[in-house]
């Protein structure tokens, strides 16, 4: 039995030991997909799949002013992968934290936590689209949040981007941020097996009215070569060195009124990887709209990116997501189209690639 889920057992076990004292529940989800570039599932009408168990435990509001925090996931709906996740394929925490709560706005948390950057996305799936690993980030450290007047602000410091000694994973973000796995004898492969540690982020938010709200993020740190912990070849000589770094810039304007909402976003990213000369840079803007009316949200989301890498050929790249989101009770049901011409390939870097999906998920939450 592996440490992590002799963990999240022993968690489970402790919340309903001590059902008078903290909060335990529980949710499903499965999705079906249709991806019209695959020649299968033209054929079949697409697959249904991603199913995965998540597990919630939180303090309940029973510990005086300490905190409690835990989303796991277990199935191959867990949005991870075994070239990014020490735990594999099938499960992994998704944030996993304990805190304190100084006042009605500050908050102090230690473990696996939301890295202060740019806008959340809207969308349950696929994700993170031309943001590429600066959206729904979680990576370990601590963290601090508070709000002073019109003012909101969260720093932090995150030793590494997940548990584990040579894991790249955030969750539903896999693949743009190096990979855990490498193969010297097939040309470059090891160039993309690092991962993000010992990093700074924060952001500031300024609500200039109650509709209207301008922000800062900003992100700087290291990244560790893993190619001689990872090589399966075995053809790497030397040690595991933190001998990269990177940083990250995002400018934000969020707008709220009735039921409406919007969120424009442009980031800068810069990266120096351990065992590539060229220094990645680039810069993605992404635009999203939404829509509230009774238990339906509408929204549609749009995102660019250019690489400004010395000697990269690809132009400029797009995507977009439109979708709708149905509150039916005790749980939502998502339907969503993406299409993208480009991605953000594991060294943060723009590629270009034809994509287009249709996906319809289910999940239902006790």
């Amino acid at each position: 039995m592996s440490k992590g889920f002799l963990l999240v057992s022993l968690l489970a076990l402790s919340a309903l030991v001590h059902a008078d004292t903290a909060a335990l529940s529980g949710g499903v989800w499965f999705n079906h997909a249709f991806d019209d570039n695959n020649p299968l599932d033209r054929e079949t009408g697409g697959e249904v799949g991603d199913v995965a168990l998540i597990l919630y435990a939180d303090d309940g509001g029973r510990f005086d002013d300490y905190r409690l925090g835990v989303e796991f996931r277990l199935g191959d709906g867990s949005f991870t992968q075994p070239e990014n996740n020490h735990t594999g394929n099938n499960f992994g925490f998704k944030y996993a934290w304990v805190g304190r709560q100084f006042s009605e706005t500050a908050l102090l948390q230690l473990g696996k936590v939301a890295v202060p950057f740019g806008v959340p996305r809207l969308n349950f799936w696929p994700g993170e689209m031309l943001r590429g690993g600066y959206g729904d980030v979680q990576d370990i450290g601590v963290r601090f949040e508070d709000r002073v007047g019109a003012w909101r602000y969260a720093v932090g410091y995150f030793h590494a981007d997940d548990f584990g000694g040579t894991s790249t994973d955030t969750m539903d973000d896999n693949g743009h941020w190096g990979q855990s796995v490498c193969n010297d004898l097939v040309a470059g492969d090891c160039d993309l097996a690092y991962r993000k540690v010992q990093t700074l982020a924060g952001t500031l938010d300024w609500e200039i009215d109650t509709h209207h709200t301008l922000g800062l993020g900003a992100q700087a740190g290291r990244l560790q070569d893993l190619a001689p912990l990872v090589d399966e070849s075995n053809t790497v000589s030397g040690r595991s060195r933190v001998n990269g770094d990177h940083q990250a810039l995002a400018l934000n304007y969020q707008y709220r009124r009735g039921n409406w909402q919007l969120a424009a976003q442009h980031i800068e990213v810069r990266r120096d990887l351990p065992r590539v000369d060229e220094t990645v840079r680039n810069g993605r803007q992404v635009l999203t709209t939404g829509y509230h009316r009774d238990r339906w949200f509408f929204f549609v989301e749009g995102s660019s990116a250019k690489s400004r890498t010395q000697g990269a050929t690809t132009d400029r790249v797009y995507g977009w997501s439109p979708g709708a989101r149905y509150h039916y009770g005790p749980g939502w049901i998502y339907l969503e189209y993406l299409w993208q011409n480009g991605d953000i390939d594991r060294a943060g870097d723009i590629v270009e690639g034809d994509f287009d999906a249709v996906y319809l998920t289910a999940d239902f939450y006790f």
